[in-house]
């Protein structure tokens, strides 16, 4: 069995550059930003992403290049390289970007409604940039718009009495579910109209002798759209949260 020290370097020998997307990596972006001094009315990493999250909005993700960036904010794409040095580099902080849209709910009242109202939110921004979706999972989620969203639900979940401990699981869970609702609404398995006329022709092609509870509901099994699905399955999640909380604090 490997062992951690397998995947060292010789003695002698530096190691190889952090991962995109990884811890070190993102440790390594936030040292070079506090060294870096930013230039009056030059090309900054804001205006790059900015432009990259409009570009794969209007063309696609696909057709988010170095290239096709500078051409859209109308600048050499060579210099577009000083700030992020690959199209991995530009996705993981591009995707930073968009988690800048998301509206912290307030710190006071029931958590409950924070909760929910924090997960429609991330929602509701990851549905409004469906190309960008497939590279929340590129890297960790560890930019500083990121950071900020996560350092506000845990202070929340703390401050209503939640154990450390317990209170990382549940941000975990909530966002997990999200970002899952999101790859599934925007990706190949969100359904259209002519994919549930589809499904409604497969459901009644089947045998009821080897289906038939799939045949009695498939009128059912096909109506859910994917708002209903998400409101539901975070009412059933919050809830369920709601009685861990009741064991763990009393109220």
């Amino acid at each position: 069995m490997a062992t951690a020290s397998d995947h060292r370097p010789p003695a002698g020998v530096a190691p190889g550059p952090a991962a995109p997307g990884s811890a070190s990596w993102w440790r390594a972006r936030y040292a070079e930003r506090d060294r870096r001094r930013p230039r009056t009315g030059g090309l900054t990493l804001a205006r790059i992403t900015a432009g990259a999250l409009e570009l794969a909005d209007r063309d696609g993700l696909d057709a988010l290049t170095m290239r096709s960036l500078g051409e859209h904010l109308q600048v050499r794409h060579t210099s577009l390289y000083r700030h992020v040095a690959s199209r991995e580099e530009l996705l993981i902080e591009t995707v930073d970007h968009m988690l800048g849209e998301i509206r912290l709910p307030s710190l006071e009242g029931d958590w409950r409604a924070g909760l929910e109202q924090g997960a429609r939110e991330f929602r509701r921004v990851l549905i409004a940039h469906p190309a960008l979706v497939p590279a929340l999972t590129n890297g960790q989620l560890l930019g500083p718009n990121a950071l900020r969203a996560r350092e506000h639900a845990l202070g929340q979940l703390l401050a209503q009495g939640w154990a450390p401990h317990t209170a990382v699981h549940v941000y975990l869970t909530v966002t997990h579910f999200v970002i899952g609702s999101a790859v599934l609404d925007t990706g190949g398995a969100a359904r259209t109209g002519p994919q549930r006329a589809e499904m409604a022709e497969l459901f009644a092609g089947l045998s009821p002798l080897t289906h038939p509870v799939v045949r009695r509901h498939a009128d059912l099994l096909n109506s859910p759209n994917s708002s209903e699905e998400f409101t539901f399955g975070l009412r059933v999640l919050v809830s369920g949260l709601g009685h861990l909380h009741t064991e763990e604090v009393g109220k």
